[in-house]
């Protein structure tokens, strides 16, 4: 029914960065639901890329997620080092659960 072939999975990686494209250009509030999302579909998606097509084709396709996905990366990167003893000072940007601080007037 499916089969792995090389155009089957550019297209889905097109599908992916297209949808990816669109959802950063969304309200800043819709951000992390759709990234959360697009990330989950990464885990399938680079192994079939690098079977069906080759390692470059994989490797290509990472250089280009992490081009929109920066910010999400940039945070579990920190998160992890944090995890294993690495000393990092608090960034002024990161905030829990995406929401922004109350103002007061």
């Amino acid at each position: 029914m499916f089969e792995i072939g090389l155009f089957s999975a550019v297209v889905f990686a097109a599908i992916w960065i297209v949808i990816g494209s669109i959802v950063a250009f969304l309200p800043r509030p819709y951000h992390p639901p759709f990234a959360l999302l697009l990330l989950i579909l990464l885990f399938p998606l680079i192994p079939y890329l690098w079977i069906a097509g080759n390692p470059f084709l994989a490797i290509m396709f990472v250089l280009g997620v992490g081009s929109i996905m920066r910010w999400p990366f940039y945070y579990i990167g920190r998160m992890g080092l944090r995890k294993i003893g690495v000393p990092i000072p608090k960034d002024p940007f990161e905030k829990t659960n995406f929401q922004s601080e109350p103002k007061d007037d």
